[in-house]
């Protein structure tokens, strides 16, 4: 009997502590209990497995993100089990050989670069964008309305978020399914646990991702256009703390990281609002409602479920002492319904006050950049799919298991339909 199957068995509250090493073979009701047990009984735990500690309360998790003299991000975007030396090969004959990511950058321009990057990522060119967004739904709809019956996950929410993060950064819609091909292996090698060979198949797909990337640039450089690249280079060309590479190194993270966790975040959302029939009623009567929920939904089931951090110094989080040189993993999910930080913490409540209390989008001076334009994209889906299929209801027992990594969580297909 392989694991997989062992935890299809175990009732939700028999999973053990340690299963926190295997997040995305749990079913949402499993996971959802062992973060119970985990606060309660283990709240800071060695997961001998993947060798990280485990923290699951959310003060001692918004301790770790946010405190940089303790804790360092520079293991953020690490494999989480090391790379065979035929990957480092590979990457070595590639050429590829990115600098830090805003995630992970703990050097002394992490701050112009994220400055910069921020200045970019600006509330008008998000506001720009509705229209786009709007569009992109109302087609989507429009393709499966007449069907009676669709997979949210396929047939809207895989590509939504990647078109609209596309379109801020200049990259036609030609080569969507290419770069999503690729930020898939990147999910896999980085936070997964592949084989050999599909380590090899993941490294040639982030070098050839890292070449895109490096033409894109050179193309806004030589020509400028209204997207995000051309916002930064004429900024960079201002800014004796950054260069070109900054660029290319920003470019290249939000290609691979800004519409994953979007997709799985609306999915999630979806989901929730469908299993809480009422809620769902609510926001398609009232949507004015929905910002709130879009916050609860975030709070409820995050698409983040574990961010990492390396121990700087010895530092004792609920009376357990995590050792200088260790890792440590932040269940973000679980925080997020840690009943002393939010009362009623396992309810669903799109009426909560402290909803936008969360560290779904992590905390910190390494607090996602996108996280608004996240939330927007999120809301005018809401707002549309509630407006256009009112009466949109989820299918019977299908299948909600997760994708296959322990840092992202969202289910792999959505199926729903209506009359």
């Amino acid at each position: 009997m392989n694991e997989q199957k062992s935890f299809a068995n175990i009732a939700p509250d028999q999973c053990p502590v340690s299963a926190l090493s295997d997040t995305y073979r749990l079913s949402n009701e499993q996971l959802e209990s062992v973060f119970r047990k985990a606060r309660s009984e283990s709240p800071v735990v060695y997961l001998e497995d993947i060798d990280y500690w485990a923290v699951t309360r959310y003060d001692d998790i918004k301790r770790v993100l946010g405190d940089k003299e303790r804790f360092s991000a520079e293991i953020t975007l690490q494999p989480l089990r090391p790379v065979a030396p035929e990957v480092s090969q590979v990457f070595k004959d590639r050429g590829f050989s990115p600098r830090p990511t805003l995630s992970n950058n703990e050097n002394p321009n992490h701050g112009p670069v994220r400055r910069v990057a921020q200045a970019a990522f600006s509330p008008r060119r998000n506001k720009k964008l509705e229209p786009y967004i709007r569009k992109l739904v109302n087609d989507a709809v429009d393709r499966f309305e007449t069907d009676k019956r669709a997979d949210l996950v396929a047939q809207l929410v895989y590509e939504l978020p990647a078109l609209v993060l596309f379109k801020l950064l200049g990259i036609p819609e030609s080569d969507v399914q290419q770069i999503k091909q690729w930020a898939d292996s990147r999910l896999v090698l980085s936070f997964g646990k592949p084989s050999l060979e599909e380590q090899l198949v993941a490294a040639g797909h982030m070098a050839d991702y890292w070449d895109y990337c490096l033409d894109l640039v050179q193309q806004r450089i030589a020509s400028p256009q209204d997207d995000l690249p051309s916002d930064m280079l004429a900024m960079w060309r201002d800014n004796e703390d950054i260069d070109v590479e900054d660029v290319n190194n920003v470019v290249f993270g939000l290609l691979l990281a800004g519409h994953e966790t979007t997709t799985n975040m609306s999915a999630n959302a979806i989901l929730t609002l469908l299993q809480h029939r009422a809620s769902w009623e609510a926001i398609t009567s009232d949507p004015g409602l929905i910002p709130n929920t879009v916050e609860e939904c975030l709070r409820f089931r995050s698409s983040v479920v574990a961010w990492r951090r390396l121990a700087k110094v010895d530092t004792e989080l609920s009376g357990v002492t995590i050792p200088a040189g260790q890792r440590v993993m932040c269940y973000l999910p679980s925080g997020n319904r840690d009943e002393s930080r939010f009362d009623d913490g396992e309810e669903f409540d799109l009426h909560r006050k402290e909803a936008r209390g969360h560290v779904a989008f992590g905390f910190g001076r390494h607090f996602c950049l996108g996280a608004p334009l996240a939330r927007f994209e999120l809301v005018v889906i809401l707002e549309e799919l509630t407006r256009r299929l009112p009466g949109m209801r989820l299918v019977a027992d299908q299948d909600l298991m997760p994708v296959e990594t322990v840092q992202f969580r969202g289910p792999q297909q959505l199926w729903v339909e209506w009359d």
